[in-house]
């Protein structure tokens, strides 16, 4: 694909999982700006109950768009691959969307897509596989348990011990959060015990419909202190994967970076580029290649890590679908970095088509 060439791109959005509202405000902005890239683009909606729906009305007002008419997802998809359509923006969050679900959809009814491939989406959304990944390759990453999704359901004097038990080998405070959500979705900050066993031990525990949305758990993890820093690494063109801009993330209103803090305005500073020295900023930007390198996370990714105390960097998890709103963290370090949100969409649009093409010409015998 030329630079400029006009595609006809299908933008899907939507989702059944938590995050589903955060993927309707990156749809809305994707179609917003492939349109302004000058692509032909068809929104494409997944409803809370599974259906799809293509947009009747492909105009620009978001509240024409569907209407209800929704049919099963093979129904839709065919109906895409037949009117043309050469690549799908991927603007899911979540699980279906990061999971490897969608990926492997597309890939089996021959709709190339944006975004990562298969395997790598399945592992990064995954943060106990992604932390046992990142220390194997002697990545630093906080410390932490797998707590399993009937944690709530437990006897209270079975849950109470198993806490007192990991609480003396990593002493609180805890962040606990669901192993396979993101968009800080669920997220807790717990100071002692009594805190986390008084929440388990509600009637209306929040934690049991966010365990039936994730469905594999939550992840109980050591606080780490000094700054929070992320910083996205883009690989499109023949330079290879480059690293963006890192953003320090600063919370106003919120003890840590939870959903709150995540999407309330002005809830956050976040600053970019982040004020690090250039030796600092380095380490950062490498680091963040290195774990893009390490899951294959081309053509995208975000990485979240700490600069403790002591100068070290602490990796959290590594993001291969961001939030991609004008205000999100890539957006921003994109722009500062020379890319406008119409570019940055047309690229990954190019790097799906193009990766298809690839895997076309490898299994023709």
């Amino acid at each position: 694909m030329k630079q400029g060439e006009a595609r006809y791109i299908a933008v899907i959005m939507g989702g059944t999982c938590g995050e589903r509202d955060v993927s309707l405000e990156t749809g809305v902005c994707v179609v917003r700006n492939l349109r302004e890239a000058g692509h032909k683009v068809l929104p494409v909606c997944i409803h809370p109950d599974g259906q799809w729906e293509a947009a009747g009305d492909s105009g620009d007002d978001p509240g024409g768009w569907f209407v209800g008419k929704s049919s099963p997802a093979l129904e839709i998809a065919s109906d895409l691959a037949s009117a043309g359509i050469e690549c799908v923006f991927n603007g899911l969050h979540g699980p279906g969307g990061e999971d490897g679900t969608i990926q492997g959809f597309l890939r089996f009814v021959g709709l190339p897509f944006t975004g990562p491939d298969v395997a790598p989406a399945a592992l990064t959304m995954d943060k106990a596989l992604t932390k046992a990944v990142l220390m194997n390759a002697g990545i630093r990453t906080p410390r932490g348990f797998s707590f399993p999704p009937t944690a709530a359901e437990e006897p209270p004097g079975a849950l109470r011990a198993w806490v007192e038990e990991i609480s003396a080998e990593m002493g609180f405070p805890w962040i606990v959060k669901p192993n396979c959500l993101g968009s800080s979705v669920g997220i807790e900050l717990f100071r002692n015990a009594e805190e986390l066993l008084g929440q388990v031990e509600e009637k209306e525990c929040r934690w049991r419909p966010v365990s039936g949305l994730c469905g594999s758990g939550f992840l109980i993890e050591e606080v780490i202190g000094g700054r929070e820093l992320t910083c996205g690494v883009l690989e499109v063109g023949r330079e290879g994967a480059v690293s963006l801009p890192p953003i320090e993330i600063r919370p106003v209103t919120s003890e840590f970076f939870d959903y709150e803090a995540k999407y309330t305005p002005g809830a956050t500073e976040e600053i970019c580029p982040a004020p690090l020295d250039e030796a600092t900023s380095a380490a950062v930007a490498e680091m963040a290649l290195r774990v893009h390198h390490l899951f294959h996370c081309d053509p995208l990714s975000r990485t979240d890590m700490f600069l403790d105390a002591a100068g070290d960097l602490v990796v959290l998890e590594v993001n291969t679908l961001p939030g991609m709103t004008a205000t999100s963290l890539i957006p921003q370090s994109a722009l500062e970095a020379g890319f406008d949100l119409p570019d940055l969409f047309d690229k990954l649009t190019r790097h799906g088509i193009a990766r298809e093409a690839m895997r076309k010409a490898v299994e023709t015998p």
